[in-house]
């Protein structure tokens, strides 16, 4: 079997409940190989290897040694990105981070450079790009249903998600807070969209589910661009009851407006067939295999990554603008965030 027709063996780093989705994907492509797990709980890992009949491990590099492992796929907290971004690629293995590719602009600028200069495919795990209506809105775009895109409003709320008052997510050392664990899909989009990079961003939140809390539960963000064209960009994790959810997608270009939008979806959770997002139809799945589909595709040469890497490093650099107008009530330019 030649390299090229042989399925690519991918290895997961972090079996928390997102590696649940991509290891589902997996499953169902005959093109990519699940071959090893890895995860600092040995115990979780031997249980997620024995469930994907894969090797376990609990070390990286013990990981990246497995010649049958030609890439990884990051699942771990968002403080741990850079480093083990550095060490994969370091290893000469393509790489899918979950987003945000990293916690600052300096460090997703690094992996962006360490994957060119040695020819790995880095992909970021920025998931809404593959789903049903972030395509289908992006194709009449492209078709010109809609004249120039002049405004973005990306809507997702719902109620609290993490597991308790632990959670890494709530300390925005380790998140980076709201901004960039969550609100980067939205900023994403919305660049994507518009079809041009912002050029500043303005922020306002809210702690709604308590004030201990460490990060903004509530988010909106305020993207201007070069053009004047503008989006606003809303995301909440503090909603009542826990299971609201809402989502509102639109866009309003010259010669006409797209518009998404649905209520009371329920709560998202989590199975052994993946993350149930998006409707009960599996377009949860569609997205995850659409995802690594085009990983598998970029690993191989056959075609760029998606997000382009250029386009990940914005989504941070926006993020972390967002958090720094958080902090000061200002507006940012991008250039400032860099």
């Amino acid at each position: 079997m030649s390299e090229a027709s042989r399925p690519l063996g991918i290895g997961i780093v972090g079996v928390g409940g997102i590696a649940v989705s991509h290891m589902a994907a997996l499953r169902a492509m005959p093109e990519a190989r699940l071959v090893a797990v890895c995860d600092v709980d040995a115990a979780r890992a031997a249980e997620a290897a024995h469930v994907e009949r894969c090797t376990p491990y609990d070390d990286v590099e013990v990981l990246l040694a497995d010649p049958s492992v030609d890439a990884v796929i990051v699942c771990t907290p968002n403080m741990t990105h850079e480093s083990l971004g550095r060490t994969v690629l370091a290893a000469g293995k393509h790489l899918l981070m979950e987003k945000p590719l990293a916690m600052t602009s300096a460090g997703a600028r690094a992996l962006q450079r360490e994957a060119a200069e040695r020819g790995l495919a880095l992909a970021v795990g920025h998931s809404h790009r593959f789903s049903d209506q972030g395509l289908a809105i992006r194709d009449a775009i492209d078709a010109g249903v809609i004249g120039t895109p002049r405004f973005v409003r990306v809507a997702m709320n719902g109620g609290w998600i993490w597991p308790g008052w632990q959670s890494w997510v709530l300390n925005p050392e380790l998140s980076g807070g709201h901004s960039l664990h969550n609100g980067v899909h939205l900023v994403d989009l919305a660049s994507w969209w518009i079809g041009e990079p912002a050029v500043s961003v303005f922020a306002a939140g809210q702690k709604a589910t308590s004030a201990a809390l460490g990060i903004h539960d509530y988010l909106v963000m305020e993207l201007g661009f070069a053009s004047g064209a503008a989006a606003v960009c809303e995301i909440s994790r503090g909603e009542r009851p826990r299971s609201a959810s809402y989502l509102e997608l639109t866009v309003v270009g010259t010669e006409g407006v797209l518009a998404r939008e649905w209520d009371a979806e329920g709560l998202l959770a989590w199975t052994d067939t993946g993350l149930a997002a998006w409707g009960v139809d599996g377009a949860g799945a569609r997205t995850f295999r659409r995802e690594l589909e085009g990983f598998v595709d970029a690993a191989r040469g056959r075609r760029p990554v998606v997000p382009p890497v250029a386009a990940a490093v914005h989504a941070v650099d926006l993020a972390v603008a967002s958090e720094r107008s958080l902090a000061t009530g200002d507006t940012v330019r991008i250039e400032e965030a860099a």
